[in-house]
């Protein structure tokens, strides 16, 4: 069994060294899988990290020199240095802490390719994508060895580009004349399905928790388009083993209905929370709490359906400067 993870799966994950992370690293010794990564994974992962991480940095940096002409003097900010931050995109694999196998980036998969560029075939048939085009010949060359599992969020792999349709018609067909099977996966949950567990976790406490935490996103949220939360709360969780026993990886949807408190019509308001943490079960305690991020969905007075989203920022562990909290931003869902 081979797993490959796109970059956008590394990148998101931070390395696999996210809550969800730990529960993939457990799927994967649990499975007797292997990780494989294609070179250009690999180089596309780096080279987008390195670009977070120096947009971050200048835009701590923008920001200090502002603060700075107001106050005059404050303490010196220690921010990476270019190479600082070269040498931490280039441990993003190894911070895994799996046993990785790479596939040099070769003519054949070139070539194989440049040709789904110029037929436009999936996963090329959309946009010039390259990139993608070689991880599909990677992928059918380990199908004359085993089962692959593919975890990309890229729609260019997926039939209409639809995460529910599965598979790309014509990748479909092209896998057939192997001998082994190939799945496609959107997210690291769709592959722990396996190891879902059932624990009766407090689920009032981790929406305290959890409210406690982003108490000021959500208020912002609900404020600025004059909602308010009225009732109880639906709360979904996905609890999932990892490496460690104690720890289990808990991802959550909580669902809130609101009213609107504007002098207007406004109607089916629902904010909606998302988010993971790591739940420790001899302390019964939730540690590692993340953000999704908000969505406030309702129904306009003219009937029209309506999301407003915030956005959140994705966090990069063991970095050790001060833009710790601020390493990598993104947009939610």
């Amino acid at each position: 069994m081979f797993i490959i993870f796109d970059s956008n799966i590394w990148i998101s994950e931070l390395g696999l060294n996210s809550a969800k992370g730990a529960a993939a690293r457990f799927f994967i010794k649990k499975m007797g899988a292997v990780v494989v990564l294609p070179e250009v994974i690999k180089l596309e992962t780096k080279g987008i990290l390195m670009r977070h991480l120096v947009d971050s940095i200048e835009e701590i940096g923008k920001n200090y020199r502002q603060l700075l002409s107001i106050f005059g003097m404050l303490k010196e900010i220690v921010l990476p240095s270019e190479s600082e931050i070269h040498a931490k995109a280039s441990t993003i694999f190894e911070r895994s802490q799996l046993e990785i196998v790479e596939i040099p980036f070769s003519l054949e998969s070139a070539k194989s390719s440049f040709l789904k560029v110029i037929d436009k075939i999936a996963p090329s048939d959309k946009d010039q994508q390259f990139k993608d085009g070689v991880i599909w010949a990677d992928c059918l060359g380990l199908l004359e060895k085993g089962e692959v599992y593919l975890v990309t969020s890229d729609k260019a792999f997926y039939k209409d580009r639809r995460y529910e349709d599965g598979l790309a018609t014509a990748l479909v067909r092209e896998a057939a004349e192997y001998p082994h099977n190939i799945h496609i996966l959107p997210t690291v949950s769709d592959l722990l399905i396996e190891i879902k567990m059932d624990v009766g976790l407090n689920k009032t406490e981790l929406v305290q928790r959890f409210v406690e935490t982003n108490r000021s996103t959500i208020d912002g949220i609900l404020s600025r388009n004059n909602f308010s939360i009225i009732g109880e709360q639906a709360v979904n969780t996905g609890i999932y083993a990892t490496e460690d026993p104690n720890k289990l990886y808990v991802e959550f949807t909580f669902i809130f209905n609101c009213e609107d408190v504007a002098a207007s019509t406004r109607s089916n308001a629902k904010l909606i929370l998302k988010g993971d943490c790591i739940y420790l079960l001899n302390e019964n305690d939730f540690s590692k709490m993340r953000n999704y991020g908000e969505e406030l969905t309702f129904t306009t007075q003219e009937g029209e359906d309506k999301q407003v989203r915030n956005v959140t920022w994705v966090h990069l562990p063991n970095c050790e400067h001060k833009c710790s909290d601020y390493c990598t931003k993104g947009k939610t869902g």
